[in-house]
């Protein structure tokens, strides 16, 4: 077989057999229903998917096809549209095949996958399963074959898929760095070995990677004759019903990739360690668990988090300084006080002052209105533009009169409001909700996203509402309780953002007081870290993100300015 230049071979891949274990499933049946690898950076999630292209068996001559979507592929690119280059240069309305055909009957492999606009996932999804799909755009119409295995991979820290998008994948794999020090060594070794010589490297595992294909096809070619008996068809059934799932699509790959590991093993019938290994791959991603609850509230305490070691240690010299991490905020709720409305003249710069757009534009979902030039955020509309050309006499060679499509929504503010109790004792929530609605909310020409922390709850209270929406929420905010979960505030904004997309003028406003509710068990400065990785996210995806905090305290000068290091954020204090 010829191996790539670049690829890592597959059977030099120490550890991750689960995962390996379902590559090589989907190969013997792509009918599996698709595989999505969790894990966070660096554990070699793509280094995994693109080694299996090499050991995927063709369909007749050839190799099979391995197709990557990127991150911020559109519809179009996704199904096919009209190939652009062929219309404006010899005037041919030809289609250019979208990335779901050009993987039939090889790999479809999407990284990052949660970061996918949800539409374009649900696409992926409905062609993955029935294998075809029906192409109707810009003037084209036919039934497309799309048989592919489906690979995603994502980082559940950086946003997670809706549990109806995450069901619908067959098998889902977390994949753990837990490496032993033996492991870690040899790891390290061969990648070295790959990296110094790739040619040698490669070589030496050609053999190895030969006799794994060839494993592969006779597996595909014993699959049908596995044997599936009525007491395994019942033991499934009654593990499901006991676990009171949802539908049967577990049920249905428990035992196809029983079915393929008894081909895999060679056997001709399935046995219990073929149902287990069903059962774990099956699972995994439906069982997802929630964030931490942070322990029960106890009354909070002015002491600042520490080891018993510090605390001992601690001198006389050692400034008092206001608790960065309430754990164990109270539940009662503090009323916020009226406050007179004072000038932010920083707040209201930020608020007039032009936002960029974006380095790397998320593509925006729903309705989309005409415009005669190309702008920002629009796209080429074909079927208008050929139109419009030919009413004007168009003739092939010369220059088209283009017609695009732009997203017809307004800019969106993205607030962020933490009415944690926290904010209520230190009076500052309540100041910040008049100096925010003291920026003339009511003449701003953009719909608000607002996000609301109290009670221990996050929930949407506005969604791409008015202005005045706006303000009659903030004017109806009269207390503040419950802990600070600013990470899962952070992270579900940020998913947010991703899901909408960002326009040019789209902005985020935080209202935080930074004092956030730590996981249990975890240490502070991780914690910390954990923070500013995910405000780092946030910022990576949208621009003109503001920060409106409390003044600091004595002794509380660095926290917040801490927290916000490394990332473009604009820290404004009230």
């Amino acid at each position: 077989m010829t191996l790539s230049t670049t690829t890592f071979p597959f059977t030099a891949i120490i550890g991750m057999d689960l995962a390996k274990h379902s590559l090589l499933y989907h190969a013997i049946d792509p009918k599996l229903g698709g595989v999505v690898l969790m894990g966070h950076r660096g554990c070699a999630k793509s280094t995994l998917v693109r080694a299996f292209q090499e050991i995927l068996p063709a369909e007749g001559s050839g190799t099979a096809p391995f197709v990557e979507v990127p991150l911020g592929a559109s519809e179009d690119r996704l199904l096919g549209a009209v190939d652009a280059t062929q219309l404006v240069e010899q005037g041919n309305w030809r289609e250019q095949p979208g990335l779901l055909e050009q993987a039939h009957r090889g790999t479809l492999y999407i990284d990052e996958v949660n970061l996918l606009p949800d539409h374009l996932v649900d696409l992926t999804l409905d062609a993955a399963a029935s294998g075809q799909y029906r192409l109707e755009r810009d003037g084209l119409s036919r039934q497309v074959d799309a048989r592919f295995i489906l690979v995603g991979t994502m980082n559940p820290e950086e946003g997670d898929l809706r549990p109806q998008l995450l069901d619908r994948f067959t098998h889902g794999v977390l994949i753990r760095d837990d490496y032993t020090p033996e492991e870690r060594r040899e790891i390290v070794r061969a990648r070295m070995a790959f990296e110094d010589d790739p040619e040698g490297f490669r070589a030496e595992h050609a053999t190895s990677l030969e006799k794994l294909q060839q494993k592969l096809r006779t597996a595909r070619e014993r699959l049908r004759a596995i044997r599936i008996s009525e007491e395994v068809r019942t033991a499934v059934a009654e593990q499901a019903a006991a676990l009171q799932m949802e539908g049967v699509r577990a049920e249905l790959g428990v035992l196809r990739t029983a079915r393929c590991a008894a081909a895999w093993r060679g056997d001709e019938a399935i046995n219990e360690n073929d149902l287990a290994e069903g059962w774990t791959l099956c699972l995994a991603h439906r069982q997802v668990s929630k964030p931490q609850t942070p322990p029960p509230p106890t009354p909070p305490s002015t002491q600042p988090p520490q080891s018993e070691t510090s605390s001992r240690a601690h001198s006389a010299h050692s400034p008092l300084m206001t608790a960065p991490t309430p754990q164990h905020a109270r539940r009662d709720a503090i009323q916020l006080e009226p406050v007179a409305p004072s000038a932010m003249n920083p707040l209201q710069e930020w608020w007039n002052r032009p936002v960029s757009a974006p380095k790397r534009p998320l593509p925006v979902t729903g309705a989309s209105r005409m415009v005669a030039r190309p702008e920002a955020g629009s796209r080429v509309d074909w079927c208008a533009t050929v139109r419009e050309s030919l009413k004007r006499g168009w003739q092939v060679g010369e220059q088209l009169s283009l017609r695009s499509r732009k997203p017809q929504r307004q800019p969106l503010v993205w607030l962020f409001v933490d009415a944690s109790r926290s904010t209520g004792a230190l009076k500052f929530l309540g100041a910040a909700r008049e100096a925010i609605r003291n920026l003339g909310l009511r003449q701003a020409a953009r719909r608000f996203q607002i996000l609301l922390l109290q009670h221990d709850e996050l929930e949407w209270r506005v969604k791409r509402g008015t202005a005045q929406a706006a303000d009659r929420f903030l004017a109806n905010l009269t207390e503040a309780s419950g802990k600070s979960l600013l990470h899962h505030a952070l992270w579900k904004l940020t998913q947010a953002v991703q899901k909408a997309g960002v326009l040019s003028g789209d902005r985020v406003l935080l209202c935080s007081d930074g004092l956030f509710t730590p996981a249990s068990g975890a240490s502070l400065p991780k914690e910390k870290l954990r923070f500013r990785r995910q405000l780092q996210r946030l910022t990576q995806r949208i621009p003109g993100v503001a920060w409106l905090h409390p003044t600091p305290k004595h002794g509380m000068q660095r926290w917040i300015p801490e927290l916000a290091s490394g990332t473009p954020v604009q820290l404004i204090h009230q």
